[in-house]
């Protein structure tokens, strides 16, 4: 509830909003470390409905509506790139009406219910992102160890890691996040001598993105590590400590293992994306303003191989949803940016935005999903980012 009316408020009500609120912080942190931890997309959601949904259905469809308390125009905005998303189901598998309708109802009450959370209890966000860090050097480590040490596999091997991690590309996506908040901080630190210490993490949870050899994750870590670099500008013993030490970790990457011959191997390809990019652009123009719909079990066949989504979130966007829902995904994104800001606290949200929407350009589908590893490249940041606007300016009025 408002302010306004706290006081009028029965205490039996009040004591029931506070008891979630707490129980709502301590979800938010047992969620996002899940993404490490949870062996797999079930059990991710079942932490996400019992430490989330579940306290805000207790209190949010019973309050009186104040659209700067559940994120206003941030939240509008993606709602309705959501719902014409549900919508566009119709004209695509109308069938699968009902399934995207509760991806929107899903969607709804994480950004509702974060917004309403920042805004009457605020979260100590650097101590938030040192438990991404923390949770993600230790789970990284551990996914290496086990992979490599304890199943035997030889180095050349792609990394898989367990359970919600499992797929290679996932591994790397994931773990990423971690390693650039912890690159952050070790830019953003005042104390230089605890720069290295949040380096060090960095360089552990950048381990499993490396060992993944996903291209794209490693280009969109090192594109945002250097735009934070240049954004902060930290004292020249921080950089210069730092570009030392990772020129070591990388000589002996490259002579204790045969980390060359996987990169030959590998090589340039992208791996039929070009293929699936410019086939489905070909197709969008037959139903260029709403796209041919969306459907639960979608599959795309490009040169007799099947594919469920089109490994660009994008392009997934143009093709099912036309010209109408990228307009709609691009509104809710500019919105985001626009109030973009260089504070240590929401700088992190920014870049971790930004690397979610490259990684999702180069493996991605539909940003309407069930919780999941997507979300955690873009409606996690894109949810903070905007609780975290919306209660600095209530502070502020």
């Amino acid at each position: 509830m408002s302010f306004a009316s706290l006081s009028s408020a029965p205490s039996g009500l009040i004591k029931r909003e506070n008891f979630c609120l707490a129980w709502a912080a301590f979800g938010l942190y047992f969620f996002l470390s899940a993404f490490f931890w949870a062996s797999g997309p079930a059990p991710l959601r079942t932490v996400f409905y019992l430490f989330l949904l579940i306290p805000f259905l207790l209190v949010l469809p019973w309050r009186k509506f104040h659209g700067e308390e559940y994120g206003s125009h941030y939240t509008l905005a993606a709602l309705t790139f959501a719902g014409y998303s549900v919508l566009a189901s119709l004209w695509g598998d109308a069938s699968a009406f009902g399934f995207f309708f509760k991806q929107w109802v899903f969607l709804a009450f994480w950004l509702c219910g974060l917004s309403w959370l920042f805004y009457h209890r605020p979260v100590d966000l650097q101590r938030l992102y040192l438990m991404i860090m923390i949770v993600g050097a230790v789970c990284a480590l551990g996914s290496v160890y086990y992979f490599y040490i304890y199943q035997q596999h030889p180095i050349a091997l792609r990394l898989n890691g367990l359970g919600l991690s499992e797929n290679s590309t996932v591994v790397a996506q994931i773990f990423g996040v971690a390693a650039l908040l912890a690159y952050i901080g070790s830019l953003q630190t005042s104390n230089w001598k605890l720069s290295p210490l949040y380096f060090m993490l960095a360089l552990a949870c950048a381990v499993p993105v490396l060992m993944s050899q996903t291209r794209g994750t490693v280009v969109a870590l090192i594109l945002v590590g250097f735009v934070a670099a240049l954004i902060v500008r930290p004292q020249w013993r921080i950089w210069v400590s730092q570009m030392v030490l990772a020129i070591v970790v990388v000589t002996a990457l490259f002579l204790l293992t045969d980390m060359v011959d996987v990169l030959q191997a590998r090589g340039i390809s992208l791996s039929y994306r070009d293929v699936i990019w410019l086939e489905l652009l070909e197709r969008a123009q037959e139903n260029p303003v709403f796209g041919i719909g969306y459907a639960e079990n979608s599959r795309i066949v490009v040169d007799a191989y099947e594919f469920h989504h089109a490994h660009n979130s994008w392009v997934d966007i143009l093709y099912y949803g036309g010209l109408v829902g990228l307009a709609l995904s691009m509104w809710h994104g500019l919105l985001l940016l626009r109030g973009f800001s260089r504070d240590e606290d929401i700088l992190p949200l920014y870049l971790w935005l930004a690397y979610g929407c490259i990684c999702l350009f180069s493996n991605g589908s539909s940003l309407l999903t069930r919780p999941d590893q997507q979300w955690f490249m873009y409606w996690v940041p894109a949810g903070i980012l905007a609780a975290v606007v919306m209660s600095r300016r209530r502070c502020q009025t």
